[in-house]
């Protein structure tokens, strides 16, 4: 740590890390509890355990129930939440200052000695299948993570965060308690705090109610997994076509992904951004359309979704791949890197007026080895990348014969729109029920009902699941 950072990093006697930034023009302090864990590290049997188990531990412990634990909350005006991320889970707490104690000691309390009774186990299975059924019923949700089954098959950051109805029917309390009990350790936990508190008082906290936590280690597990290129359809009786294109991005670690982060919003992250100019603005083709890029540990994805008609389908691809092939071989104008720039770093400094987002930049050391970083240190990378630099990395992640293709469509014949459309042959595979045809030779694909899926964009995807 640098004599000047503004960061405190320490490491109790029991091995939880924790990593703090004070400052004293606020009135409040996020503190979350962070633990590898989610789909990175399930078992494809035991598929959304990660996050039964981040259910669980708003259910009751042995000193209060789950009524005790949200009235406590409520009583002193405080917010309590998790998420799971593909790579890693989060309980944090938002309260004011002199709160402090009152959120350390119920989250200490959550993740040491959760009872997981059998009444509440299943009530809260009963519960986790309606919000998989949610999802499965929202398309402009759920095509994110279909894009990432589609890109990533037989890995692990493909598989659904919530897992499926029928691997979480089938969880056993056992197994996830089991889970629980060796994921949930000293070796496994960082705490990160942000906002107006003393760090001593911090640490001082969490040695009283964390000295008795379970002690262990837990493996960072690392993937770069191999993707495919091809396109999958899933038609249902809806309204409107969502479509999605995913590529292979840059990692966490990997210093192209600040180019990548702003040829991302010149291409589709705003309302000036190409596509939804051309898109939306004039030609009024969707009402939704964007891109995005999420980092991971080993590896990224970069992703463009439109919401549209059937029959504005096939100008939509055009359009975009058009889009794709101008910027890959020409990159951005200066105008566009610049005002790209200034985007990024307006959207950074108002990101710092919240202790949460604050508290959440803590945790980059601890699940990717990156080390948490000022917000000065943050946005130069970003004003130094270059022209040169925007075009080496548009041309890896704006190849469109390496995207998957995933597309959520009304009934209708789809297959001729994807056979007229610009984008190089690939394979495909159309599921859901068939739309009347008229003769005409059998068709190279084979359909089948729509799988039963649970979405979660990447991380935490584009954004993460909430309680």
């Amino acid at each position: 740590m640098k004599p000047d950072s503004p960061y405190f990093f320490t490491t109790l006697d029991n091995g939880v890390q924790v990593a703090a930034e004070a400052f004293p023009n606020v009135q409040s302090v996020s503190i979350g509890f962070f633990f590898r864990s989610g789909v990175l590290y399930e078992n494809p049997r035991q598929l959304g355990v990660s996050h039964f188990i981040e259910h669980m531990l708003f259910k009751g412990t042995s000193r209060r129930t789950a009524k005790d634990i949200a009235r406590q909350f409520d009583r002193i005006g405080g917010y309590l939440n998790a998420f799971t991320a593909k790579d890693y889970c989060c309980f944090y707490a938002r309260v004011v200052r002199d709160k402090l104690p009152v959120a350390v000691e119920i989250l200490s309390d959550m993740v040491k000695d959760s009872l997981f009774d059998p009444s509440e186990f299943e009530r809260e299975r009963r519960v986790i299948l309606e919000e998989i059924k949610m999802y499965e019923d929202s398309p402009d949700e759920i095509i994110h993570e279909l894009l990432g089954q589609n890109l990533w098959r037989n890995a692990s950051l493909g598989r659904p965060i919530l897992g499926t109805s029928l691997t979480v029917g089938r969880l056993d309390r056992d197994q996830v308690t089991d889970i629980y009990h060796s994921q949930f350790v000293t070796g496994n936990l960082l705490v990160c705090a942000a906002g107006n508190f003393d760090c001593q008082q911090l640490v001082r906290l969490l040695d009283r109610h964390l000295k008795d936590l379970r002690p262990g280690t837990f493996s960072t597990r690392r993937t770069r997994p191999s993707p495919t290129f091809a396109i999958s359809v899933y038609q249902k009786d809806i309204e409107q076509v969502h479509l999605t294109l995913g590529t292979p991005g840059m990692s966490y670690r990997d210093d192209e992904r600040y180019a990548v982060t702003l040829l991302n919003t010149a291409f589709g992250g705003g309302m000036s951004s190409r596509l939804f100019q051309e898109i939306r603005e004039k030609r009024g083709l969707a009402y939704s359309v964007y891109s995005y890029h999420t980092s991971f540990r080993d590896t990224g994805l970069f992703s463009i979704y439109a919401g549209t008609s059937l029959e504005h389908l096939g100008r939509v691809l055009e359009l975009i791949h058009y889009e794709l092939e101008r910027t890959r071989d020409k990159g951005l104008t200066r105008v566009e890197l610049a005002e790209a720039k200034e985007q990024l770093k307006g959207n950074l400094l108002i990101a710092l007026e919240s202790t949460t987002n604050r508290m959440n930049r803590l945790s980059t050391g601890f699940l990717y080895d990156f080390p948490p970083q000022t917000p000065e240190e943050t946005i130069r990378p970003f004003l130094e990348v270059t022209s040169d630099q925007i075009r080496e990395v548009a041309a890896q992640v704006l190849d469109e014969k390496r995207m998957a293709i995933t597309i959520i469509s009304p009934l209708g014949d789809i297959g001729r729109i994807l056979d007229r459309c610009p984008f190089s042959e690939r394979p495909r595979m159309l599921k859901g029920p068939r739309p009347p045809r008229r003769p005409e030779p059998p068709p190279t694909t084979t359909l089948h009902p729509v799988p039963p899926a649970a979405p979660a964009p990447p991380a935490a995807s584009r954004r993460p699941r909430t309680r």
